[in-house]
């Protein structure tokens, strides 16, 4: 390409509408995005287009091996803080500093806090942004004497997806959480001594927008819970972690999934053969792309073969600890069985 001719391209681009530049933009790395401000007043205000920032997670992580990406993100939260919509932090145990950064940005509406320490003053400092629609405090604990954290779901009723750790989800909280109407994703799994009575309402004000439920289950789940769950449309990935309280009746409920890609039961002596078989050979469990059936008792090599022959879109696998598998001349079979498997545990 002559001169010339690139000048003509350099010119021409200049007169394409602005939707096609900002679907153009939308391609480019945030650094080469920042750039293009620089251009003309136009590519300014096109470069700074909300719907090209909206989908961008910045990532700030302590962990070793982070701090050149983490750098150069925090120089960026600080120079397009307004622009900012969704925050990542990772593996930084001073509240301080989370504090100092999640605090440049005025418009989060996601803010997820992994491997974090997090302070008391969490619960008003998030009520700097009642448009939340995410927020993931996924394995991150709770700095505090003897005090529970009360976060204020009453006021983050935009919630779409809430991740919980061990704290945060109380009694005295729980009608809060009521009012988030729009809960499509779920995981509360490690949050324990959660009643029937509570689970029960926020499955039923969940039910029509409900996509992914984990749950740590035993005495706030039963088999009314699951009838309540497979009546869900949406319902695309469920774990119940303990569920030693289910019985046949619950896991032939859940043939009733019509979306299912996910499913996670730990811990179960009551679940028959013949339920298992039952609802595992229905045509939509077949299209599932993960299962774990960890810790049930009555899996057995049948169920595994109905598992090895038919189910052809499966990714993940896991068997751990199911007492008629382990130990056993079948177990030497079992790698053989699922080659077509990305992970398969046992």
């Amino acid at each position: 390409m002559t001169f010339s001719n690139f000048d003509n391209c350099s010119r021409n681009i200049h007169i394409l509408p602005d939707e096609l530049l900002i679907y153009i933009f939308k391609w480019l790395p945030v650094e080469t995005l920042i750039c293009c401000e620089n251009v003309s007043v136009k590519w300014q205000k096109l470069a700074r287009d909300r719907t090209l920032w909206k989908p961008l997670v910045f990532v700030y992580s302590g962990k070793p091996g982070q701090t050149e990406v983490s750098k150069k993100n925090l120089e960026i939260i600080s120079s397009h803080s307004e622009l900012v919509y969704a925050i990542k932090i990772q593996y930084v145990y001073s509240y301080p500093l989370i504090k100092s950064v999640i605090d440049q940005c005025k418009n989060l509406i996601s803010l997820e806090l992994i491997m974090c320490r997090i302070e008391e003053g969490f619960v008003s400092d998030i009520l700097k942004w009642p448009r939340l629609k995410k927020l993931n405090l996924k394995n991150s604990i709770l700095i505090l004497n003897e005090t529970s954290l009360l976060l204020p779901f009453d006021k983050l009723k935009d919630l779409q997806c809430l991740s919980l750790s061990d704290f945060g989800l109380y009694p005295t909280n729980w009608d809060g959480l009521l009012q988030c109407r729009n809960l499509s994703q779920l995981f509360i799994d490690k949050i324990r001594n959660l009643t029937l009575d509570f689970v029960t309402e926020l499955i039923i004000a969940q039910q029509n927008v409900l996509e992914t439920f984990h749950i740590y289950g035993l005495d706030c789940i039963n088999n009314n819970s699951i009838q309540l769950l497979s009546n869900c449309p949406r319902l695309k990935d469920l774990a119940i972690i303990r569920c030693e309280k289910l019985t046949d009746v619950a896991f032939l409920a859940l043939a009733s999934l019509k979306s299912i890609e996910s499913l996670q039961l730990w811990n179960n002596s009551n679940f028959s053969e013949k339920a298992l078989l039952a609802t595992l050979s229905t045509p939509k469990f077949k299209k599932l792309r993960s299962l774990s059936l960890s810790k049930i008792q009555n899996v057995t090599p049948v169920v595994v073969d109905l598992i090895s022959e038919y189910y052809k879109n499966l990714k993940f696998l896991a068997l751990y600890q199911c007492p008629r598998i382990i130990d056993t001349d079948y177990e030497k079979q079992l790698k053989s069985k699922f080659r077509n498997i990305d992970v398969v545990l046992y």
